[in-house]
């Protein structure tokens, strides 16, 4: 048997791993569309894909109907319409015995010639997920819809980047790759939405498709080994990563040193307050560079008393950075977070996250006050000025 991996796009989030494919006496290729942008000499193809039009064999419907899936064909159109002959021509002589994709979402090139050979499209995602993406986009989309795989009996494995096997703790074949993250689209994943003109768009919908999507339960099953203080916890998190989708170099949703001073003084006589910016090793780092502000030293040099972060991975070496964050959170009900990353993961501990939020796709869609709280609960508040996020904070947590 031989199976035919049709790939739109060739970043490896987004591709079928074609060893999966494969099966004792088994082949498996993948055929990559051309793409205008990965491929320069695509336009140059386009007279010979011409020519391979007029020879597919059939009445004019069977051409029209292949017309229409390439059409259909969202993210790789050109490409399409470029290959689809050829496909054809191996389906219909027996050449290939089946079509796979990464995801059949939007693929209407790919469901048409499984149909031809009499199947459906194998589809990676339907019973596994591969990210190497942003730590956000993972949080929202990747790892809830994993964890439904997994209560479905469906998931066989998970692929991610280094320190993400805690977050995969439900993964019984869970794999890390010590690759960087960078920004992947999550078009594909269910609550995924395509644009119009561009299918990865660089918005989200202001609503969730919660159909596939189950966020796991991480306080439950962290709770028994939290971290615990003789005071009440309260989480402060903040960022020092470039924000280049908003404009090159800037930081915007980030606090400054003098507002998290100003944020760390007014919370620690009631709270045991830990501070939590990570460090650029302590983390796998994307796209966006980490600047050091200084930071860490001036909260450490004006309330000895506070924690960071880093404090407490010296104190427990034998966790790793996501793991420690997931027993701390899972003992903290009070969480000051900022737009990225970190309202993502505090959002998933139930009790109050007070949010950053200055600019954004989650801004403009009113997402925190929308649907964060499907996460695990927790009442998510947005502030967009550091003086609505000191009035916010000194409102819902002090």
């Amino acid at each position: 048997m031989k199976t035919a991996a049709l790939e739109r796009f060739s970043d490896p989030s987004r591709r079928c791993a074609v060893e999966r494919l494969r099966t004792s006496g088994d082949e498996a290729v993948a055929w990559d569309l051309p793409g205008i942008f990965d491929d320069p000499l695509l336009l140059r193809e386009l007279p010979r894909a011409i020519g391979s039009w007029f020879a597919v064999e059939g009445p004019p419907v069977t051409r029209r109907r292949l017309l229409r899936a390439c059409l259909e064909t969202r993210g790789a159109r050109l490409g399409a319409l470029v290959d689809a002959p050829e496909l054809w021509r191996r389906v219909r002589e027996g050449e290939l015995d089946r079509i796979a994709c990464f995801s059949a979402k939007d693929f209407a090139l790919a469901r048409l010639l499984a149909k031809e050979t009499g199947n459906t499209p194998v589809e990676l995602i339907a019973r596994g997920t591969q990210y190497f993406g942003e730590f956000a986009f993972e949080l929202l989309a990747v790892i809830p819809y994993a964890y439904w795989l997994h209560r479905n009996g469906r998931l066989d494995f998970t692929v991610s980047t280094r320190d993400t096997r805690a977050l995969y703790y439900f993964s019984a074949n869970h794999e890390e790759r010590s690759v960087p993250r960078r920004y992947v689209p999550i078009t594909e994943y269910p609550v995924g939405v395509p644009g119009t003109w561009r299918y990865d768009r660089h918005a989200f919908p202001a609503s969730l498709d919660g159909a596939r999507w189950i966020p796991p339960p991480y306080r439950e099953i962290y709770g028994p080994k939290r971290l615990a203080f003789a005071k009440e916890t309260c989480v402060v998190c903040n960022k020092a990563s470039d924000e280049s989708y908003l404009r090159r170099g800037l930081n915007i949703n980030a606090m400054s040193t003098e507002l998290v001073l100003e944020l760390v003084g007014s919370l620690r006589d009631r709270y045991q307050v830990v501070y939590v910016r990570p460090r650029r090793a302590d983390i796998v780092n994307d796209h966006q560079g980490i600047r050091e502000l200084g930071d860490i030293e001036a909260v450490a040099r004006a309330y000895p008393d506070v924690l960071t972060i880093q404090d407490l991975h010296a104190d427990h070496p034998e966790l790793s950075f996501n793991e420690l964050q997931l027993r701390l959170f899972a003992g903290c009900e009070r969480f000051v977070s900022v737009l990225g990353g970190s309202s993502y993961l505090a959002s998933y501990f139930g009790g109050t996250n007070v949010v950053y939020a200055r600019r954004g796709w989650e801004v403009a869609g009113g997402v925190y006050e929308r649907w964060f709280d499907r996460f695990s609960g927790a009442r998510v508040l947005a502030a967009s000025t550091p003086r609505d996020l000191i009035a916010t904070v000194e409102r819902e947590l002090l």
